[in-house]
């Protein structure tokens, strides 16, 4: 991804995991965050739940394990977006823009 961003002239970041991330003191200084449903330490839906809780930008949770549960409460928790594994670069990079919008 950090590739694709590069080659359309948008800047990204990437932290070791999701603790990592909340740690950096980053949160409010993102346009967005993109995070996996499985993560080391911090998983992605606690991730958004906290980014959520902080008043943080849109998440969007990406998984290659997508089911109906998994979607719903990626969603009921505030997911801006929620992209199944292998990505679509067209969804992910309408993802990005609106998330620019905001």
């Amino acid at each position: 991804m950090k590739d694709l961003f590069e080659a359309t002239g948008i800047e990204s970041r990437t932290y070791a995991s999701a603790d990592a991330f909340l740690n950096s003191g980053d949160m409010h200084h993102v346009n967005c965050i993109l995070a996996d449903v499985r993560m080391p330490g911090t998983s992605g839906l606690d991730l958004l739940s906290a980014v959520v809780r902080d008043g943080g930008p849109p998440v969007c949770i990406m998984t290659s394990f997508a089911d109906n549960r998994t979607e719903a409460a990626a969603r009921s928790s505030g997911a801006a977006a929620f992209l199944e594994k292998p990505l679509s670069s067209k969804d992910l990079m309408e993802f990005v823009a609106s998330a620019a919008k905001r």
